[in-house]
């Protein structure tokens, strides 16, 4: 997929990413709702299908990256310097990223359009209907993501470069106070995404991390066995794929 990209500061890009771009998976949102492939009741299939519909009119999808140096600090293993600020990653994050001579420092959103309306069913309307709605756009804001990730990938290769996994502040004990951090080195209000006190994005519907990039670094799996995030979604998606594997 070849999206279009708008550099709006040195190293700091937009990338128009359209509804009809995202290769929404049902599966996942069945998975992400505890169903394996082909288990979900009827009744919850036609709420998925119903909150699949309204996506095209409900989001409002922006995405961008920042590309920046990264640094190791001499005899530190808890984290690395991007942007010449110290990150405290922890191990798990910082392994990953260690042969990383740049990082992208991402965010992505859908808006808050699909929030609302899930919020506005949970309370006055159909709290079924609100509960998958809002699930499907977290799925929907995760596949942004990917659409990004992908996108990051084929630039990077282009120039010769590979890249690895995504990270984000709050997962793989990388503390979410470090959302500050992150937001520190993004203009202000990127992708129209900003941050509460407690590091909270609004929208909600948001995603944030880096990403390493460099001629040395590797892919790898998240390594969830290491991870002390037992409510994490992607635990909780790889552990129903795994059921279904079975």
């Amino acid at each position: 997929m070849s999206l279009q990209e708008t550099e709006i500061e040195k190293d700091v890009f937009e990338v128009a990413v359209e509804t009809g771009d995202l290769p929404l998976e049902r599966t996942e949102i069945e998975l992400t709702l505890g169903y394996s492939d082909g288990e979900i009741p009827v009744h919850f299939a036609g709420m998925i299908n119903e909150a699949i519909l309204q996506l095209p009119k409900r989001c409002e999808i922006r995405a961008g990256y920042r590309l920046l140096d990264v640094e190791r600090p001499p005899g530190r293993y808890d984290g690395l310097i991007v942007g010449g600020k110290f990150f405290k990653m922890d191990k798990i994050v910082t392994s990953q990223l260690k042969k990383a001579s740049k990082a992208a420092l991402f965010v992505c959103t859908i808006g808050s359009s699909m929030e609302h309306w899930a919020k506005d069913l949970l309370k006055h309307g159909d709290p079924a209907l609100g509960y998958i709605a809002d699930v499907t756009a977290s799925v929907a804001a995760e596949t942004v993501t990917n659409v990004l990730h992908d996108h990051i990938n084929e630039r990077m290769l282009s120039r010769g470069l590979k890249i690895t996994n995504r990270y984000s502040p709050g997962y793989c004990n990388w503390q979410v106070s470090e959302q500050h951090l992150l937001f520190s080195l993004l203009p202000g209000g990127f992708c129209g995404v900003t941050l509460s006190e407690s590091a909270l994005m609004s929208p909600i519907k948001s995603v944030s991390g880096v990403i390493g990039v460099g001629p040395d670094v590797e892919w790898k799996d998240y390594i969830c066995d290491r991870c002390g995030v037992k409510d994490c979604t992607y635990r909780a998606t790889r552990s129903a794929a795994a059921e279904k594997r079975s």
